[in-house]
């Protein structure tokens, strides 16, 4: 076996640090046990490790099964493909104990009303509360993978979730902060929003471009980012400024002021053409009856 093409089955295990290097280490001690022979198994483990990982994000599985599994194989010698099959059988039957009850949440058993604002139905037809998935939603439009079921694995593309979620009738885009972008965006919670049109990175949390993971900005304290808001970054300062009721043109706390629609100096251009002559009359009538 190829040690490059074991670490390149590996990084589907869609863990990071400490959790992946303790996937790393027991599929090597498997490999030294002769337990796993061949690429195609080592691949079928790490999709059943992925599976795992899936299942304890959303709750379904307990966040320490994890360290029973590696207990067992580490000091009880036991097969980790036996393990996991063990488990995936038991995770099949709760699941179809959940199906007995209809229309309940496949992660909290609870039920869910007939109401599309509440409800999330996966691709493989699984159905979630909008609030049990929410944070892995928010992952999945981070990563671009979509959302992945904790039940079965299979993927629901990232443009069948934006579509329920836009029959939510509070459902409302946000505008790519870069000053000349066109691009609305769906906000669901994520922290970072890559933009396909500029091709630019913004982490939402602090209101910056790309910086190194969990290095957000602490200098300066941003408003929290929620569904329907639209902020540009100011071009002379890099600050973010908010849009407050379709206002055409933005004021930065530097005093540089621009067009929301492309970013122009106090929004000289043909955005705000219109814009500019109702300001002009506005004005000249003012005068007129002061």
């Amino acid at each position: 076996m190829n040690i490059y093409t074991i670490i390149e089955i590996l990084k589907h295990t869609e863990q990071r640090g400490v959790e992946l290097l303790i996937d790393a280490l027991i599929i090597g001690i498997e490999i030294g046990r002769k337990n796993l022979q061949n690429h195609q198994k080592i691949a079928q483990i790490v999709g059943s490790l992925s599976n795992l990982k899936h299942g304890i994000d959303f709750s379904f599985s307990s966040p320490f099964l994890r360290d029973e599994i590696f207990d067992r194989v580490l000091n009880k010698n036991e097969k980790l493909e036996d393990i996991l099959m063990n488990v995936q059988q038991q995770c099949q039957e709760k699941y179809q104990l959940q199906q007995q009850q209809t229309n309940n949440c496949n992660i909290c058993s609870q039920s869910i009303e007939n109401n599309s604002e509440k409800k999330f139905i996966a691709a493989c037809q699984h159905q979630f509360h909008k609030q049990c998935v929410e944070n892995v939603l928010a992952q999945g439009f981070n990563i671009r993978i979509g959302f992945k079921c904790p039940i079965c694995g299979q993927s629901t593309f990232k443009e069948d979730i934006e579509y329920q979620l836009k029959a939510n009738n509070n459902f409302k885009t946000s505008c790519c902060p870069t000053p000349q972008c066109k691009k609305y965006f769906s906000y669901i919670g994520q922290e970072i929003y890559r933009c396909s049109e500029c091709e630019k990175k913004y982490c939402l949390k602090c209101q910056s471009q790309n910086h190194p993971i969990n290095e957000c900005k602490t200098d300066i304290k941003t408003a929290t980012f929620e569904m329907g808001d639209n902020y540009k970054e100011c071009p002379k300062c890099k600050l973010w400024v908010k849009q407050l009721e379709d206002e055409k043109i933005l004021y930065c706390l530097c005093k540089y002021t621009f067009c929301f629609g492309c970013g122009n100096k106090d929004g000289n251009c043909n955005c705000n053409k219109d814009y500019k002559i109702l300001q002009s009359l506005t004005k000249g009538f003012f005068q007129m009856i002061q």
